[in-house]
């Protein structure tokens, strides 16, 4: 699973950096939490990057911040949602 954070000006200034921060402590737990066969979904690894302005909210000032989590995208993203969509992806995935 990839997970990308914007970094353009627009999505920085909402609170993309904040975003990023939360999700790279929750991916470091949960890649860790695999490592330590705690999870039953061994083959489901997390990568995270910042990545180049997206240009999603320049169509809607109000789409920033942007994450992608694979080809889905976030618009005015929230830590929170995030790493349920993200949780529910790799179980579902695992256990249907």
């Amino acid at each position: 699973m990839k997970i990308q954070v914007c970094a353009g000006a627009r999505c920085t200034m909402l609170g993309s950096d904040i975003i990023f921060n939360r999700l790279s402590e929750f991916v470091e737990e949960f890649n860790k939490r695999i490592e330590n066969d705690n999870l039953e979904i061994s083959d489901t690894k997390i990568e995270i990057s910042m990545i180049t302005c997206y240009e999603e909210c320049k169509k809607n000032k109000k789409n920033a911040p942007i994450v992608l989590v694979d080809d889905k995208v976030f618009t005015n993203a929230k830590t929170e949602v995030i790493m349920e969509y993200i949780l529910d992806t790799a179980f579902e995935a695992n256990f249907n």
